[in-house]
């Protein structure tokens, strides 16, 4: 027997012997189900299902099933390993059950508690007394992710609520592996995907009237960071369940991915009063260095001048490493009070999420409810910087690094080390972490490691450059979090070889062209070691960097050498000095390369990028590099033509610039071509060279003049399918999502510099008009689009380039909806509340009527006379389902027995020949 056949012959049994026996009526409130590994090799869980039930029953807790989402299952009284019975007032008792259990492999598994009844004479469902009460919770098990546990709930839900006063709960969720949670009002179920019956949310007109300030309208919201379940303002005195998911999120390759979540079902009991709400007053979010001891008061107050308690949940509290500690400790006193709190926070307790401090004030009233608030308190924990024991130049331009051992060692995972060239003294922000934009991160070492050799990825250092580190301790997942960084320490590189100071064109031509190239004696050699005379020999090679086509120029006393009959135009060329000691080589200057601008085309705008491989910094805020542009009725190769059109501040805005004619106030003309070149200005930290060191680009040339299309990127419809997006979501849903990824066609035939795309929909066919609905940036190439009012729809996307110019359409992606309407073929009008209707399926939600307009339906007796008719376009509601209730037209009890129906139920579909479906079949009254 499948496990789905089991779970409904098992509720059906449920409720025939709550219909034989009030022995297990009228106790459950509230629960959940908390899911703890406590095996690394093995995958082992301790299952604890938390109940909590009305005193005023005699009814014992944990009759119930425990199904454990792999096809076993248990029942919980009988077969669990402990069990704990806790009064909480307020007529609430809290039940613990603990039951091991063992998986056999990785999945995402839903664990799942049945129990038989909830308390009776809850007004937002109907028939509460014989409605089974339902949790469930989800983890996902998988080597690659590691160890994971469910969220724990440390607040109960035992508060109660005045007509007309703001109700708040916060369930206290932490996550014990740091993952991150979220928040999502759910609907209290009576079985696996089958909400209990006639649902509605209390902060409807039926139950709420205005919010407590007296403004309209009422509502029930549940914050999805913090956990706030705010109800402003009850209206009728009663009691009411609500449901909601809390949901954790791991960071898995860079994306945030689901990977469980705990369903609570709770209950909020409403009476009338005067009484009035305390408050609260916590100190201000902290964020504080590991070793820090936390010392603060909170305070609280009744307004109606009556006893307060206030107690402090979450993980702070609950942690078994140096956990914090509240005095007095959930103590009545009189009002204003205070409670004194104390965490001594150590190295473990950094990560790189907050945590949340959950304090609830409840007050004690002479007469009526206690009335609570509560409220959240943010503390993060960083870890502290590392320090730094020296810095030593070795031989080969090398650095060794090297540092203290890390205060926090047994619980970081990896050292970090950053570098930029010249010092950038900046002072850590209070509560920052982590390093500043403008550093290369050179190297990470495990936390026994205490020193880092920098050879700059091989090819050493560059003499006469000031290289400034700083280090990072990082964290590991899923926890992470950083530390603050250390203080910068800078080392210069000492010039013991030539320096290259200038890799300029003088002259951009594909065969005459000409590079000056000049460079610096060793101004630090060794002249005990190397008295000279120095000779140098100058090597060119093709592109930015590296030793492809190596070509020796020349061997010379000089220190300057023009370079020509080169490609300048099409071709990057780099240059390193090799230094002599009369026939002993010695050693070999960084390579440089010259500079290379590339245009690209905008309508009547022309962006320019450079780019270079330098042993200099070129990023020095008082250098700026400066762009010209010829004069348009000049020749373009002649640079005595050319002035000066912008100086750009490149530490700022980068080595780009936009030429859109706002220097001089001229737009630029289409049909007009436009020449350039840069020179760029830099420095090397080194006393005695004429600064800042200047170097030209080639020319360059273009029209603003761009009309070429982008290619239409290709489409893709990810899911999730119609039939698995509706088989976890109620009968009732009415909006739906679809993932779509797309991909750019950049083969070179197409415009491929990208801003945007566009994305168009319908939900009437891909022959009707399209509308466009998202843009998005040219890095994203997926998207969720949410709140659809139906599954069905289609979908194409475009390109657009720099210029604004739009693509031709992508394929069209059209889904459709899944249509399904199914009737039962029997049904027991007996008025148990049970089965007393011939209706369509409401569960499970595979069975769920979906996507249906409109039903007509006749049903005759077995001598073919008609005793009952239904469209549902004559009511009010188009109510679909048809609820006949085994009478006559006249409202007679019809005697058991066959009677058949036809009909027609239609679809709201795409598909023209599949909107309309005929109904014919039989039906059993069974009495």
């Amino acid at each position: 027997m499948s496990t789905l056949l089991k779970y409904s012959w098992g509720f059906f049994l449920i409720l025939f012997l709550a219909g034989i026996s009030n022995a297990y009526a009228t106790h459950i409130r509230a629960g959940e189900i908390i899911a703890e590994r406590i095996s690394v090799q093995a995958l082992t869980y301790r299952i604890t299902v938390v109940g909590y039930t009305d005193t005023r029953s005699s009814v014992v807790f944990g009759p119930g099933t425990i199904n454990f989402g792999d096809g076993r299952e248990e029942q919980l009284n009988t077969e669990s390993d402990f069990s704990l019975v806790e009064p909480l007032g307020n007529q609430i008792e809290k039940n613990t059950f603990v039951i091991t259990h063992t998986f056999q492999g990785p999945g995402t598994y839903t664990i799942r508690f049945q129990e038989f009844n909830r308390n009776d004479r809850t007004l937002n469902m109907d028939n509460s007394v014989d409605t089974p009460f339902y949790v469930e919770t989800q983890i996902t098990i998988d080597p690659f992710i590691g160890v994971n546990n469910s969220p724990v709930l440390t607040i109960p839900p035992v508060d109660n609520g005045a007509v007309n006063v703001r109700y708040i709960h916060n369930p206290g969720a932490f996550d014990p592996d740091g993952d991150s949670l979220a928040y999502e009002m759910d609907i209290p179920k009576q079985a696996f995907q089958r909400p209990v019956n006639n649902y509605r949310s209390p902060a409807t007109s039926e139950f709420s009237f205005n919010r407590e300030d007296g403004s309209t309208p009422p509502f029930l919201t549940l914050d999805p960071i913090f956990g706030d379940l705010v109800w402003d303002a009850p209206g009728t005195v009663g009691q009411f369940n609500v449901a909601f998911r809390i949901k954790e999120y791991r960071k898995l390759d860079g994306k945030w991915e689901q990977i469980g979540y705990v369903v609570r079902d709770m209950q909020i009991i409403i009476e009338n009063s005067n009484n009035r709400r305390p408050e609260l007053i916590l100190p201000p979010d902290l964020c504080v260095e590991a070793g820090t001891l936390i010392e603060e008061i909170i305070q609280g107050s009744d307004p109606d001048g009556d006893p307060v308690k206030i107690e402090v949940f979450g993980e702070p509290i609950e942690i078994t490493t140096s956990p914090a500690t509240y005095f007095p400790e959930s103590e009545f006193q009189a009002s204003p009070t205070v409670v004194n709190f104390e965490w001594q926070t150590v190295c473990n307790h950094v990560r790189a999420r907050e945590y949340d401090v959950r304090v609830r004030i409840t007050d004690q009233p002479r007469s009526g409810p206690a009335l609570v608030d509560v409220k959240t308190w943010r503390i993060k924990v960083i870890g502290p910087p590392p320090v730094f024991d020296q810095l030593e130049q070795q031989t080969g331009r090398k650095v060794e690094v090297s540092w203290d051992p890390y205060v926090c060692a047994n619980s970081a995972s990896e050292m970090q080390i950053w570098r930029r060239i010249n010092s950038d003294p900046y002072e850590p922000d209070s509560c920052e972490t982590g390093i500043r934009a403008g550093y290369e991160l050179v190297g990470t070492t495990d936390m026994e490691t205490f020193s880092f050799e920098d050879l700059n990825g091989g090819t050493g250092l560059a003499p006469g450059n000031t290289y400034c580190y700083r280090l990072v301790a990082g964290f590991p997942e899923p926890r992470a979090g950083e530390s603050v960084v250390s203080d910068e320490i800078c080392i210069t590189i000492d010039v013991d070889v030539p320096i290259i100071t200038n890799v300029s064109i003088e002259n951009t031509d594909t065969e005459q062209g000409e590079i000056f190239i000049k460079w610096t004696p060793p101004y630090d050699i060794d002249q005990t070691q190397f008295p000279g005379p120095y000779q140098y020999e100058l090597l060119r090679n093709d592109g930015f960097s590296g030793t492809e086509g190596r070509t020796s120029l020349i061997i010379t006393s000089d220190t300057v050498f023009t370079d020509t009959g080169i490609n300048t135009e099409d071709l990057v060329h780099n240059y390193r000095v090799i230094l002599y000691d009369g026939d002993t080589k010695v050693d070999t200057s960084s390579s440089a390369s010259s500079v290379r601008l590339e245009p690209t085309i905008i309508n009547e705008a022309i962006e320019l990028n450079w780019t270079f491989d330098v042993p200099w910094n070129n990023s020095i805020s008082q250098f700026e590099h400066e762009v010209y542009r010829n004069r348009t009725d000049a020749n373009a190769a002649d640079e005595d033509n050319f002035v000066k059109i912008a100086d750009v501040n490149v530490t700022q805005n980068g080595f780009t610039f936009l030429d859109d004619g706002t220097f001089n106030g001229i737009p630029l003309e289409r049909e007009v071509e436009y020449c350039y070149y840069v020179i760029t200005k830099g420095a090397y930290n080194v006393d005695g060279l004429d600064y800042p060191l200047e170097n030209k680009s080639q020319i360059i040339c273009a029209k603003p003049d761009d009309d070429r299309l982008p290619c239409p990127p290709v489409l893709v419809f990810e899911g999730p399918t119609c039939e698995a997006y509706l088989s976890e979501q109620p009968c009732n849903v009415n909006i739906y999502e679809h993932d779509l990824s797309w991909t750019p066609d950049v083969s070179g035939v197409c415009d491929d510099e990208l801003s945007a795309f566009r994305l168009y929909y319908t939900n009437e066919g891909e022959n009707s008009e399209f509308e466009m609905i998202r843009e998005f940036s040219a890095i994203e190439f997926e998207a969720t689009i949410n709140n659809l009012p139906t599954y069905r729809g289609c979908y194409y996307i475009t390109a657009v380039d720099r210029s604004g110019n739009e693509s031709e359409p992508s394929n069209v992606v059209c889904v459709e909806n899944c249509p399904a309407y199914n009737l039962p073929n029997a049904f027991t009008p007996n008025g148990d509340s049970v089965n007393d209707t011939f209706q369509a399926f409401d569960n499970p939600f595979s069975q769920c009527p979906r996507f249906v307009t409109a039903v007509e339906i006749f049903i005759v007796n077995r001598w073919g006379v008609e005793v009952f008719s239904y469209n549902s376009l004559e009511s009010a509601e188009n109510d679909i389902y048809i609820r006949w209730d085994g009478k006559d037209k006249n409202g007679n009890d019809l005697p058991a027995g066959t009677y058949f129906y036809s009909g027609t139920v239609r679809f709201d579909v795409l598909d023209e020949t599949k909107r309309e479906q005929s109904l014919k079949g039989t039906i059993q009254v069974l009495r």
